[in-house]
């Protein structure tokens, strides 16, 4: 009864306040004023400050974060979204944490690894604009691709930046004593020369104190892709193994048709996108896939339609409405991939970010929340 109670109150008091501020909360009214006195408050997102920034190698670099305490943590392998005020304007993009939560609880520390992206516009100011003591915020931590626990037998597959949520778990198991001695786990790294693999002395550490890790580090100049050889050749595999990727999208996708021809169980194949490689937005590319991830289809695109032409000739049925870009009805969270907006002749960011289906098509491999 008390807890009914309550409920309607906190109902009550809501209705009141948007009736009186049009605003869900009074921090949110008052925000443009706490921002005077406090420059980067946001009511949504956890105030943080940036306590060092490392660098990996020319390509990456790591933030090393203080949250505050209205943070709640996370679980090794899942991602957050940085958000940033750069000239004026906020700006967001979504980063896998790459350190573990046992380092988080015993430092109040998260490190994100970051790949700077040549062509990007965000990720190449980063590393020039932030310094120790600055503010960011964060959202609190999303995703389902998380530490695997009770599966007795793992393939890792990572492609460059991609080995960010796996480092955070391997670190787990490692500062966390919790690893189940009988699990067998072989991480098949791949990188695109050998001085592009990071935390490569931290995985050997971790083979050489667990007998049952095994790691690959996979010199793409000299090996190739990822192949059904390559994920043959593991003799420590079994028909129960687990496949988790995590890379570049059309490495994801790649490694998805690989472990479909090797009759691996669908429910035995998990993956995590982030985006592709920088790429010349001049050649774009004749066939292209798109993956509708929530709907577990994969299609090629060889004749230049519109997401929205091409979800619904796939029987996927997203919401829309004038079908020219004006109502915004059939927006969508694209998480990696680069679109061409055909109304306002532009080309997206690589990452994650909401478009407008009827007016995007696809350059290269996309994936969309849908």
């Amino acid at each position: 009864m008390q807890s009914s109670t309550m409920g309607k109150r906190n109902k009550a008091w809501q209705w009141f306040i948007g009736s009186l501020t049009n605003h869900n909360s009074l921090a949110e009214y008052f925000e443009p004023l706490i921002q005077w006195v406090v420059p980067g408050w946001r009511t949504d997102l956890v105030r943080t400050r940036v306590h060092g920034i490392r660098h990996e190698n020319k390509d990456m670099f790591s933030l090393i974060l203080k949250p505050s305490r209205q943070w709640e943590g996370f679980q090794a392998g899942q991602y957050i979204e940085l958000t940033v005020e750069k000239d004026g304007a906020w700006v967001s993009r979504f980063f896998s944490v790459s350190s573990s939560p046992t380092y988080f609880q015993r430092t109040g520390l998260i490190e994100l690894s970051i790949r700077i992206q040549e062509k990007g516009n965000i990720t190449p100011w980063l590393i020039n604009a932030l310094h120790r003591g600055s503010i960011v915020n964060l959202s609190q931590a999303m995703g389902e691709f998380t530490l695997p626990t009770q599966q007795q037998s793992i393939c890792m597959i990572a492609g460059g930046s991609g080995i960010t949520p796996f480092r955070s778990m391997l670190q787990q198991l490692s500062l966390s004593q919790a690893h189940n001695p009988q699990q067998s786990i072989t991480l098949l790294y791949y990188a695109r020369s050998a001085q592009h693999f990071l935390f490569k002395d931290e995985f050997k550490n971790f083979e050489k104190s667990h007998p049952n890790f095994h790691l690959k580090l996979m010199d793409s100049e000299t090996v190739g892709n990822v192949s059904s050889a390559h994920i043959g050749l593991q003799n420590q595999l079994s028909a129960n193994t687990h496949f988790y990727i995590c890379g570049p999208s059309p490495m994801i996708m790649l490694t998805r048709r690989i472990l479909e021809s090797l009759n691996t169980k669908p429910d035995h194949v998990h993956y995590e996108f982030f985006g592709p490689e920088p790429l010349s937005l001049e050649l774009e590319s004749e066939n292209t896939a798109v993956l509708f991830d929530r709907s577990h289809k994969q299609v090629e695109n060889n004749n230049n339609q519109t997401l929205l032409e091409l979800a619904e000739s796939n029987a996927i049925k997203p919401v829309s409405g004038c079908r020219i870009g004006v109502c915004h009805q059939c927006i969508c969270q694209k998480k990696s991939g680069v679109v061409y907006n055909t109304k306002t002749k532009t080309y997206s960011d690589t990452g994650a970010q909401e478009i407008q289906l009827c007016i995007s098509v696809p350059v290269n491999d996309v994936v969309l929340d849908l």
